[in-house]
């Protein structure tokens, strides 16, 4: 019972969170859900509600998605996440895990202490590399937000059109994420009956972002993005050193 509520609580943060940033109901699941169980059954059950929500916030936010600017994102990512439902059954995560979250913390902490706004955007030619890092660790472990919040966070998108191409790049992204993890297994009758039991969580959760997200101011939203990758990161890097061999 106990484990239960305990990823009741999780869906529903990692929910709510992606409702109002348009990322992270991944990386706080994957934080969260592996303390009860094994990061392949974690990766299943969170892929299958990463579907669920892209459809909604897809649906919500179709307005304000730019194909132009997600394309070759998932030009990126279609050859990232082949590799990465690999790399979930054969490499440790704990060195990508470990590389990116010094590198998110590093950012992060410069972003918010150092720069000013500027009017300087990055080439669009950088989203095949992002596209193909979030696919990478989309397949690996359903957390493949951080590459493409720092892409559109140098491309200066606003709030509204940041969480539209999120949702707009992660629906097909999700949707062969999970046909790949099903096809190798992780996705199972087991897993299935878990989301069916969470899934009133996940709806409860994402609503309630989703309604927040519309009073966000576009400043404060910009710090939330950063404050989350900094999260994301020390914890990231918190979890590498601590695994390491002494």
């Amino acid at each position: 019972m106990a484990e239960l509520a305990l990823a009741a609580g999780a869906i529903f943060v990692a929910a709510f969170a992606q409702g109002v940033t348009g990322f992270g109901s991944g990386m706080i699941s994957l934080v969260l859900l592996t303390l009860i169980w094994e990061i392949q059954q974690v990766v299943a059950i969170t892929a299958t509600f990463s579907i669920v929500m892209c459809a909604y916030f897809t649906w919500r936010l179709w307005a304000h998605i730019s194909f132009t600017e997600i394309r070759l994102l998932l030009v990126g990512a279609a050859v990232g996440v082949p590799i990465g439902v690999t790399a979930l059954a054969e490499l440790d995560p704990k060195w990508i895990k470990g590389a990116l979250g010094v590198f998110l913390t590093v950012y992060s902490i410069w972003s918010l202490k150092s720069r000013t706004e500027s009017s300087t955007v990055v080439s669009s030619i950088w989203a095949v590399p992002a596209g193909f890092l979030s696919g990478l660790l989309s397949g690996a472990f359903n957390t493949g937000g951080p590459p493409v919040v720092l892409y559109g966070t140098e491309r200066r998108w606003s709030n509204h059109a940041f969480r539209g191409n999120i949702q707009g790049y992660f629906a097909p992204v999700g949707a062969l994420t999970l046909a790949m993890l099903a096809n190798e297994g992780f996705v199972n009758e087991e897993t299935l009956l878990i989301n069916a039991k969470l899934l009133p969580f996940l709806l409860l959760g994402m609503v309630a972002g989703d309604r927040l997200a519309d009073q966000v101011e576009e400043g404060a939203f910009r710090k939330i993005l950063l404050f989350s990758l900094l999260a994301v990161g020390l914890n990231f890097t918190r979890a590498f050193f601590a695994a390491a061999p002494a």
